[in-house]
């Protein structure tokens, strides 16, 4: 997270970023979160999760991709279906030995939808086994595209103002937030993708002719919605996170939308619509629940807690809260068995990003085993600062405590409503231990009942409205 978000909404306002086009295309709106985030990145915030590199290995590897989706999960044979997922490519291996899409996979299990589901790769690659029936991989799509770019096919043009527009951008992020962000270079690559990429949509759009297309991140597959508008398909996104009022994905000024946003957002509940602007009407709004994690709450019912105090890690704050994390192991006021539960994001670095936890002999969990919500349903007590693991621990009746860290106003209103205690320090915790009243916490205004139920609801009522 920034560290002055309010900041960059007033240098968003004040050079007026949302009006600039190119070919009538709003292209601020397209790389609005990523700037927000790389500027965090510059500010010492973090990295969220790991990345890949874009040199020449990683072309050859996706180019291999590439010729397999040829004849292996090919999204173009996958026949006509009412319902399109494009679904979460980073997947959880659950302890039925599959790889979930925890935010689409329970509700596929129902068996009540005509559908087919689609996945880019992440990180090159594809886990397997996977849960999800009909499941089609997207390198067509999406490698195909980059093979278009690569060969300097369908380059975009800029004009001349509007690149003066980003450069003086530029100079006024490198004044108000000491970052370096090439803006010229980002619009210009995202139109590249965008003119590579749509017509092999549109193409995919033509082939499944889906009712309603359904997305769990929408920020970054403007493309795709572009697509799903041109063709009168109405999109739907399931809530994936936490949802806050400075998220440059979804909170928008009063006076300002996005164009490429999707038609409905799903939530978990009513206190994720009330906590932003969405670019799109209230009554599309709609509260319906989090399905995987009600399960998992049906799963774990049984499991009874230990004295075990249960840290929720993310890329962007690892450093600062695994160094706290260890102090509260060392000290002897803390009764509890101190558990660091890394983020997916962090698996493959944490050892040389966070050595003292290397060399500690404190528990680190970093792998998908045992699952996070076995670690919630054996823990008494959990440690974050802006994790939507967080809210979800809570569900498990569990104490908990926001770590003062850049991004921890996320949980604010958790402290706000008594549900969660403030910590500065190893002091601060020790003092708290066993005084945070869990019953403060509303789990159905966070996350409502009956999920699946109502998300199966919502989804036949918009495919019966476009049908008409």
């Amino acid at each position: 997270m920034l560290t002055d978000p309010e900041e960059y909404k007033s240098f968003e306002s004040e050079l007026d970023l949302f009006s600039i086009h190119v070919d009538h295309l709003p292209i601020w709106e397209r790389i609005r979160f990523k700037v927000a985030r790389e500027i965090a990145s510059q500010q010492g915030q973090g990295q969220p999760h790991t990345q890949r590199e874009d040199g020449l290995k990683d072309y050859l590897r996706g180019f291999s991709l590439w010729l397999k989706n040829a004849v292996h999960r090919n999204p173009y044979l996958a026949g006509e279906h009412d319902y399109l997922f494009a679904g979460h490519p980073r997947r959880k291996l659950e302890e039925d030995g599959y790889w979930w899409d925890i935010y689409c996979d329970p509700i596929h299990e129902k068996e009540e939808l005509d559908y087919v589901h689609m996945e880019m790769p992440h990180l090159l690659s594809h886990r397997s086994p996977a849960k999800t029936n009909n499941l089609r991989y997207l390198e067509l799509v999406e490698y195909g595209g980059t093979i278009q770019r690569q060969i300097g096919l369908r380059q975009p043009s800029i004009p001349d103002e509007v690149i003066s527009r980003l450069r003086e951008a530029e100079a006024e992020i490198e004044r108000r937030f000491d970052a370096d962000i090439d803006l010229v270079s980002k619009v210009r690559h995202n139109l590249h993708v965008r003119n590579t990429n749509l017509p092999l949509y549109e193409r995919l759009l033509d082939r499944v002719d889906p009712e309603v297309a359904i997305v769990v991140v929408s920020y970054g597959r403007e493309t795709f919605i572009e697509a799903c508008k041109r063709k009168e398909i109405p999109v739907v996104e399931l809530q994936h996170g936490v949802i806050y009022d400075t998220h440059f994905g979804y909170a928008y000024p009063e006076d300002e939308t996005k164009v490429m946003f999707p038609d409905y957002v799903l939530t978990w509940g009513e206190f994720w619509n009330e906590n932003l602007r969405f670019p799109i009407p209230d009554e599309r709004v709609i509260s319906v629940g989090y399905p995987y994690l009600e399960d998992r709450l049906n799963q774990y019912d049984d499991v009874e807690p230990a004295k075990q105090l249960l840290f929720i890690s993310q890329g962007t704050i690892g450093r600062e809260l695994s160094q706290f994390a260890l102090k509260v192991h060392e000290d002897d006021r803390i009764e509890h068995e101190v558990v660091y539960k890394l983020h997916p994001g962090e698996y493959d670095r944490w050892e040389d990003e966070y050595p003292w936890l290397a060399e500690s002999d404190m528990r680190v969990i970093d792998e998908s085993e045992p699952p996070l919500y076995r670690l919630f349903a054996e823990s008494s007590a959990q440690v974050g600062v802006g994790s939507t693991a967080v809210y979800e621990g809570l569900c498990f009746d569990l104490e908990t405590f926001v770590f003062e860290a850049d991004g921890a106003d996320v949980l604010q209103p958790l402290v706000e409503d008594g549900a969660a205690s403030m910590i500065e320090d190893v002091d601060d915790l020790a003092g708290q231990m066993g005084s945070v009243d869990t019953s403060q916490f509303d789990r159905e205004r966070f996350f409502k009942s009956d999920s699946v139920a109502n998300i199966l609801e919502e989804l036949e009522r918009i495919h019966d409205e476009h049908r008409k």
